[in-house]
């Protein structure tokens, strides 16, 4: 999947959050294995590459 997939299913799930069907913590246990997913991708990606990857939190993404 790419990161275009995983930023749509971020934001529809941070819709839900401000429209109030979903609250703080019933969005961050849903967005973790999404962000999980994109953290071990951009790590090896990095890791090709040489560089050092900083972790995607719950926080940064829902800004």
């Amino acid at each position: 999947m790419s990161g275009a997939y995983y930023r749509f299913q971020l934001e529809t799930l941070k819709m839900r959050m401000l429209s109030g069907s979903l609250t703080y913590e019933e969005a961050k246990q849903e967005a973790q294995p999404i962000i999980d997913e994109m953290n071990k991708k951009a790590q090896k990606i990095a890791r090709r590459y040489h560089r050092r990857h900083k972790n995607f939190t719950f926080s940064q993404l829902m800004r």
